[in-house]
């Protein structure tokens, strides 16, 4: 079975490579999906440390797209 800490990481990564080759609709991908775990976090588990953990990460692939966003203004 898959783990938080396993999909946190896998996430990431994939920020990362996204960021890195410029791909703004895969960092905003992967924010929702984050932000859709977060909410099953919190409102199915009531697990409202691991919610956060999913939030702090959809916002920092939010920063990632606005960074990029940002350099091809």
């Amino acid at each position: 079975m898959v783990t938080v800490d396993q999909i946190l990481a896998y996430c990431e990564r994939e920020m990362a490579a996204r960021h890195l080759s410029g791909d703004r609709e895969g960092l905003r991908r992967i924010q929702l999906a984050l932000a859709l775990l977060a909410e099953a976090a919190e409102r199915e588990a009531d697990d409202k440390a691991t919610a956060l953990r999913f939030r702090s990460l959809a916002a920092k692939a939010a920063n990632l797209r606005e960074q990029i966003e940002g350099d091809e203004a």
